[in-house]
C-alpha cells in the first residue's frame, strides 16, 4: 500500500513539472441508440442497441513557432454487429509538423488528403462518414509524410506519401501517393484529387475524385464523384466502381439543421461487405438515402435523429432486401 501511494505521489510529482502552457486536450464522442429494421442479413436485422461510433481524445503541443506535434487516440464499440468486446484504444494522430513558410510538413502518421476537406465541409461525420470513406476508398489517416499549404489565395494543396496501411504498421514494400487540390472563392469551393498505390502481388489501384461545394448562411451544399480502380493486369481482372454523391444542409432555425444526402454506388463492390454499422450487400449497385435533423441543445452537445435507408438494385437477376436503420445519434466535444 505504501508502494502504491509513493508510486502515484511521484507521477503526480512528474506530472506537475511539466509545463502544459503551450499544450492543449481536446476530444469528442459520438454515437447511436440504433434500431435495424430491415437488412438483408437476417442476423442483423432486428438488432438495437447503444454504442460509440467514436471516441476521441488529442492531445496538441506547440514545441514553438516551427514544430509542433500531435497525439489522438480513438476507441470504438464493434461495429460488425455481432461481436462483443471491449473498446480498446489505438492511434489516430501521431506526427511531428513543421511550418515552412506558407505550408506545412508532417511526418507520421497524419489525415489523407481523400477525406479531410470534404469530411469537414460536410461537417457530419459524426452521422455518417463521407462516400470515399464509407465505401472503403481510402483510409483516413496513412504513416508518411506529408505537405499541405496555400498556393495563392485561392488555391490551396494537400499531398502525402504513405504506407497504404492506414492506422496499420507497414509489412511491405508498398506504397501510396495522395493528391489534392482545392479552388475555393466563397461560396464556392472546388477540389481535385487523385492517388496511386501499389499492392499484394503486384496490384495496383488508382482513384480520381472531385467534389463542388457551396457554403452559406443558411445552406451547405456538395456534390462529389470518384471513380475507384483496383486490380492486376487486365480489364478483366480489375475491380471498378464509380460512386455520386449530393448532399444539402439546411439551417432550419439558430439551433436546429436539416440534413438531406444521396449516394449511388454504380457498381457491386466487393469491399463494403464488412462496412461498419451498416454492413452493405456486395453484389449489386445501389442508392444510399441519409435525412436526420441537428438539434444543438448547447454549444458542443447536439442529438441527431436520423434515418438510414439503402434501396439495392436488380443486377444479375438478384436484388437482397433493402436496409433500413432509424437512429438517435449523439454527439459532444470538450477543449
Amino acid at each position: 500500500m505504501f508502494l502504491k501511494k509513493f508510486f502515484l505521489v511521484v507521477c503526480f510529482m512528474a506530472l506537475s513539472s511539466l509545463s502544459f502552457s503551450q499544450g492543449s486536450f481536446s476530444g469528442y464522442m459520438f454515437g447511436d441508440v440504433y434500431f435495424v429494421s430491415e437488412h438483408h442479413n437476417n442476423e442483423v436485422e432486428g438488432q438495437n442497441g447503444f454504442w460509440f461510433r467514436r471516441i476521441y481524445f488529442t492531445y496538441d503541443y506547440k514545441f514553438s513557432d516551427v514544430f509542433f506535434t500531435r497525439l489522438r487516440l480513438e476507441l470504438n464499440s464493434p461495429g460488425d454487429c455481432k461481436t462483443s468486446s471491449n473498446l480498446t484504444p489505438y492511434a489516430k494522430d501521431a506526427y511531428l509538423g513543421m511550418r515552412i513558410g506558407k505550408s506545412k510538413a508532417y511526418f507520421g502518421m497524419s489525415p489523407t488528403p481523400t477525406l479531410e476537406f470534404i469530411e469537414g465541409f460536410w461537417g457530419y461525420r459524426s452521422v455518417e462518414k463521407t462516400p470515399a470513406d464509407l465505401y472503403k476508398v481510402a483510409s483516413s489517416r496513412d504513416t508518411g509524410i506529408a505537405f499541405k499549404g496555400d498556393i495563392s489565395k485561392n488555391l490551396s494543396y494537400h499531398f502525402l506519401l504513405g504506407n497504404g496501411e492506414g492506422t496499420k504498421s507497414e509489412v511491405n514494400e508498398d506504397k501510396r501517393a495522395y493528391l489534392s487540390v482545392l479552388f475555393k472563392k466563397e461560396p464556392f469551393f472546388f477540389e481535385v484529387y487523385t492517388d496511386y498505390g501499389q499492392g499484394d502481388n503486384e496490384t495496383d489501384l488508382k482513384v480520381y475524385q472531385g467534389f463542388l461545394g457551396l457554403k452559406g448562411k443558411k445552406v451547405t451544399y456538395g456534390f462529389q464523384y470518384y471513380k475507384y480502380d483496383k486490380g492486376q493486369g487486365p480489364d478483366k481482372d480489375r475491380v471498378k466502381t464509380d460512386v455520386f454523391s449530393t448532399f444539402l444542409n439546411l439551417k432550419l432555425s439558430e439551433k436546429s439543421t436539416l440534413l438531406l444526402r444521396v449516394d449511388k454506388m454504380d457498381d457491386p463492390n466487393p469491399f463494403i461487405g464488412k462496412v461498419d454499422y451498416i454492413p452493405f450487400a456486395t453484389t449489386n449497385p445501389f442508392f444510399f438515402y441519409l435525412i436526420g435533423i441537428d438539434f444543438e441543445l448547447m454549444k458542443g452537445v447536439n442529438i441527431i435523429p436520423n434515418i438510414e435507408f439503402v434501396n439495392y438494385e436488380k443486377y444479375n437477376g438478384t436484388k437482397p432486401d433493402n436496409t433500413l436503420i432509424g437512429r438517435i445519434t449523439f454527439y459532444y466535444s470538450w477543449k
